[in-house]
């Protein structure tokens, strides 16, 4: 049951100067990471790794613990073992949607190897983060995407096909323990967006869905294939829902989540549902693998009304 719960723009405003001032520390490892690379890609990955740990740790302690969100998540499906590389795939909400994944990164010891393909266009649309990204993200230093812990790419992964190729390649060398993540969908579900998913499936005699948007399956191809014979064994489907309080179907902004001083309290809810599959019975073609994506969504969407449902 949901009680009243005044937002706290003291809180908020917090928070975000300690991100400030972490991000400016974060860069300075990550910089530091890039410079050691050339002499010990070892080393600089630990310590890329060891980086994203501190910071994204005081992102989800702050979450989970001071804006008591663990209270309010729930995590079914199947298990995740520990220190387990995987490919990770699931429907996209929010920005927020990384908490989700990095508590459960977190509770199988991967928090600081989890790494997120993102659209180029973060470098404008979150200040520190993306400018550190593009900073050391031009071609000379292409590479030293994959460090930070973002591989950033366009909307068309044709164009990215090098970069991606270059960035498994390195994965699967030096076998760095490490979580891919992708949203297929390429983009945050809106009701325009849902829309706009019917009608082009309408078009292609698609399976129009409700909950999420149709995939677009390039990019999770190109993942698969890319690291299907390398010592990444398993692919998680992470389905997330919001319910925000008042049990309304509605995906809360990141600004009115860190705003509330207890998630819990005020009626928020957070469902994860976990898939773990082996990749070796996926599809081995482009076409079986475009099939078996477009057929996971069909699952998430009918799995996400029974979630909204109970």
């Amino acid at each position: 049951m949901s009680t009243s719960v005044q937002p706290s723009t003291f809180l908020l405003v917090r928070h975000t100067l300690a991100l400030c001032i972490l991000v400016l520390l974060a860069n300075a490892g990550l910089f530091l990471a890039v410079l050691i690379k050339p002499f010990s890609e070892k080393t600089a990955w630990e310590l890329a790794c060891w980086t994203a740990y501190q910071f994204w740790s005081y992102m989800q302690r702050h979450w989970e613990n001071t804006l008591n969100a663990k209270d309010c998540l729930t995590i079914t499906g199947d298990k995740i073992p520990e220190n387990e590389s995987a490919v990770v795939i699931s429907n996209h909400l929010s920005y927020a949607d990384f908490y989700l994944v990095l508590g459960l990164a977190e509770r199988a010891g991967m928090m600081g190897r989890s790494r997120f393909f993102v659209k180029k266009e973060i470098v404008w649309q979150i200040p520190l983060f993306g400018i550190s990204f593009w900073a050391i993200g031009t071609p000379s230093l292409s590479s030293a995407e994959l460090i930070t812990g973002m591989i950033l790419v366009s909307r068309n992964w044709t164009n990215d096909e090098r970069l991606i190729e270059d960035a498994f390649a390195r994965i699967k060398q030096n076998k760095h323990n490490a979580w891919i993540v992708l949203y297929p969908e390429g983009t945050r579900r809106t009701s325009k967006k849902v829309l706009e998913s019917q009608a082009f499936a309408r078009e292609k005699g698609k399976s129009e869905l409700l909950n999420v948007l149709l995939p677009r399956t390039k990019g999770f191809i190109s993942t698969i294939k890319g690291l299907r014979d390398s010592h990444v064994k398993h692919l998680y489907d992470f389905t997330f829902l919001y319910t925000s309080p008042g049990k309304v179907d509605r995906v809360p902004t990141m600004a009115e989540q860190l705003s509330c001083p207890d998630l819990a309290a005020a009626g928020y809810k957070f469902q994860v549902d976990v898939k773990r599959i082996p990749i070796d019975c996926l599809p081995k073609d482009d076409e079986g693998l475009q099939r078996w994506c477009e057929d996971r969504w069909k699952c998430k969407d009918e799995l996400l009304s029974e979630m909204k449902a109970r």
